[in-house]
């Protein structure tokens, strides 16, 4: 099972997320089975956080809210580039050992205790960061604790919008999949007001899922 490890030093993220985006805008479509709109997509995170990051750098330009400023893009920059690691990258035998290695995509070194897939659905509220917005923090149900569980790649998450409430999980038709506590979901200004239904469960590192929980709900303010 091939591994990675997603840097959160701004310096070292930097570095990451250039290499690997440098070669999915190069191979993400002919090699590693990646959609136009895809690699689009990733290369606009990357656009973005370059003008954030080098005023941040700068010595002109460096200051506390260049700082804020880059941190916050980050916060959303990195759960989309952990999605196209956990969908497309690792794992992925047409990719070459090379490219592997400059995206710091590598085997587990040993064998040990499988980690369990989870049993417990995640705990998740949401909070409202901005008009429109909500704010996803989950938590681990079992521990408590922020984050996800071991083992777990990213929360799966389906919505409705809008009542009536689901009858169940085939009345969710939007998904989104959150790869950090405290990403944000923005809606449209003809949706404020609305209710958004919401179900969730963990997506682990080998592609396993743990259970489903009951839909939880929040408005659009």
């Amino acid at each position: 099972m091939e591994i990675y490890r997603m840097p959160t030093l701004p310096s070292k993220f930097n570095k990451l997320q250039n290499t690997t985006v440098s070669l999915i805008v190069l191979k993400g479509e002919s090699t590693y089975g990646m959609t136009a709109t895809e690699v689009s997509d990733i290369v606009a995170y990357r656009t973005n956080y370059a003008v954030l990051y080098a005023a941040s750098t700068a010595k002109m330009t460096k200051n506390e809210t260049s700082t804020k400023n880059r941190d916050e893009n980050q916060a959303l920059y990195i759960p989309a580039l952990e999605l196209v690691f956990n969908n497309h990258l690792i794992n992925n035998p047409a990719i070459s050992a090379a490219d592997k290695t400059a995206m710091g995509i590598h085997e587990m070194g040993t064998v040990g205790t499988p980690v369990p897939d989870p049993t417990q659905a995640p705990a998740v509220v949401i909070s409202y960061g901005a008009p429109l917005r909500h704010i996803i923090k989950m938590r681990n149900a079992a521990t408590g604790r922020i984050g996800k569980p071991k083992g777990v790649g990213f929360m799966e998450m389906w919505s409705k919008i809008g009542d009536p409430a689901p009858m169940g999980l085939l009345d969710a038709t939007v998904k989104v999949n959150i790869g950090k506590s405290g990403m944000a979901i923005t809606y449209l200004l003809s949706q404020k007001g609305m209710t958004v239904y919401y179900f969730a469960r963990w997506v682990t590192k080998k592609g396993s899922y743990g259970p489903w929980g009951a839909f939880f709900s929040a408005v659009i303010a």
